[in-house]
């Protein structure tokens, strides 16, 4: 379990790393908390079995007690929360041929693991998994509230027939980073970097999904083409709990870009933001969206929060976790970011453990907000939240 760390002159730690970057101040503001790793590497604690393995998804379900952590190694691990303290416990696991001694998947479709989400009914987890395996894994709470498989949904091919998952009408799964629940529960959106796509679904009774179409850079695929190629590498997304729009954190792209999203789940294409204004989009206060691979909104709806895994060293290097504001009407406005070390020009958290971050959730409550990175740890940050 997680404890909150008492630091000598916390205070001052804390006002160091928030007035470092000046418009880290106020609601939306981040303290470190603490983090969890792999037999307790870089001074973390340590969880009851080592099922941590590149932490890329990571959720929080919506009623804050439990964290979801998908590993890149073919796990998925459930860690339980408290709800007032943020606090984490090592509760279950599953794992490709059941390694780690977690629970075996029937399709071993868990591979290359990337993304994990809850759907509001908190009865339906999802992950997406990267190449060779490409698939969307659905487990479902049974009536005892214990974890299930259900099924899997794959590209057609070798792999997936290896698997026996089932098969979208295209082909635009390859190599899925991530998926975001519409706050309504009747949307799925999934992108995926080897077609820099977003594949829309419905959702069906028992947590089904239903294919509705795909948006993609030049029209790859058959799906829709958007004006801007800010979807190179598209690699994490969400939706904003009003529902009105959708973000996404694109690797090669080194950008967020924005969608408004219509009643029916549509999506239109509202604007980016990318290191050095590449792509035709807005700059951020620093350049620290290299390699941008995770992407938050606040339960508030005020703040987005963006990770991102610096440079062409995917599997290391000084990480930085971007905060913006976030408007009305769903526009994002940079006020700052955290990384190792200070890099980037951000603010420096007191332990090392955004090395090459990878996913980034919040607590429904708003006031925690937890990081896995690629070094298998999770970082825990306390946030001012707008929330009673």
């Amino acid at each position: 379990m997680i404890r909150c760390r008492s630091l000598a002159g916390a205070g001052v730690v804390t006002a160091a790393l928030v007035l470092a970057t000046a418009a880290l101040a106020a609601t939306g503001s981040l303290t470190y908390r603490g983090c969890i790793a792999n037999a307790g590497a870089d001074g973390c604690e340590a969880p009851a079995r080592d099922s941590f393995g590149n932490n890329l998804g990571l959720t929080v379900t919506p009623d804050g007690t439990a964290v979801y952590v998908g590993g890149f190694n073919g796990t998925l691990t459930r860690l339980t929360r408290d709800p007032v303290t943020g606090d984490l416990t090592f509760s279950d696991c599953f794992a490709d041929g059941g390694r780690h001694r977690c629970r075996d998947v029937p399709h071993d479709s868990l591979d290359a693991a990337s993304g994990v989400a809850v759907s509001p009914d908190g009865a339906s987890v999802y992950v997406t998994s990267e190449e060779p395996t490409s698939a969307i894994t659905r487990f479902r709470l049974t009536g005892t509230g214990r974890l299930g498989y259900r099924s899997c949904l794959a590209n057609g091919g070798r792999e997936a027939g290896r698997r026996s998952c089932d098969k979208p009408p295209r082909n635009s799964l390859e190599s899925n980073e991530a998926i975001a629940i519409a706050p309504d529960g009747r949307s799925a959106y999934v992108v995926s970097s080897g077609s820099d796509s977003i594949t829309w679904f419905n959702l069906k009774a028992g947590g089904k999904l239903r294919y509705r179409g795909c948006v993609a850079n030049n029209a790859k695929l058959g799906c829709r083409a958007l004006k801007s190629d800010a979807l190179g590498g598209a690699d994490a997304l969400a939706v904003s709990p009003d529902g009105k729009s959708l973000y996404v954190a694109a690797l090669r792209a080194d950008a967020v870009m924005r969608f408004n999203r219509g009643p029916s789940g549509s999506l239109d294409p509202a604007g980016c933001l990318a290191n050095f204004a590449a792509h035709g989009c807005r700059r951020p206060l620093q350049n620290s969206l290299s390699a941008a691979n995770g992407v938050a909104v606040s339960p508030d709806g005020r703040s987005v929060y963006v990770s991102a895994m610096s440079g062409p060293t995917v599997n290391g290097g000084a990480g930085a976790i971007s905060v913006f504001d976030r408007s009305a009407d769903g526009s994002l406005t940079s006020r700052g970011c955290f990384a190792d070390a200070g890099a980037h020009e951000c603010a420096a958290p007191p332990l090392e453990s955004l090395d090459a971050p990878a996913s980034i959730a919040l607590s429904p409550d708003g006031r925690s907000l937890y990081v896995g990175s690629y070094g298998r740890e999770v970082s825990i940050f306390d946030r001012e939240s707008a929330l009673p």
